[in-house]
């Protein structure tokens, strides 16, 4: 049974609170057009806890982080989804969506950067076979 440690009259309450450490690893790039996700993140958060299945989605509204989630079928016949894993507060949920979308556009950078040298690469041997 989980504890609950949040005591009324802890000093701390009204301090702010320091947020942890976290890491983000961009898992894959999705290179499809006509789908809505376009990469999978992992995030380890305070060197302790590693979280899988973060999706950097597109929609009309533009780019956005989607946390892991499980869907089920509502009274109505509805499908609804339920987030398995989120950040408590919005200076961790802002910190958290800034990191993966650094990291995305980062790994977006480094995979135009390969293209361009593999390119240049097949562009050299081309012009190296027709000059002999």
């Amino acid at each position: 049974m989980a504890q609950n440690t949040n005591f009324k009259g802890n000093k701390n309450n009204n301090q702010k609170r320091k947020l942890p450490y976290i890491k983000v690893r961009i898992d894959k790039l999705v290179d499809v057009d006509d789908c809505n996700t376009k990469a999978f993140a992992s995030v380890t958060v305070g060197g302790a806890v590693a979280i899988h299945g973060i999706r950097v989605m597109n929609s009309r509204k533009g780019l956005f982080v989607a946390m892991p989630a499980s869907n089920y079928v509502d009274e109505n016949g509805e499908t609804k989804f339920s987030e398995i894993v989120h950040p408590i507060s919005k200076e961790s949920r802002d910190m958290l969506n800034s990191k993966v979308m650094d990291a995305y556009h980062q790994a977006l950078d480094e995979q135009q950067s390969e293209d361009e040298s593999e390119n240049m690469s097949e562009d050299e041997s081309e012009s190296f076979t027709q000059s002999m």
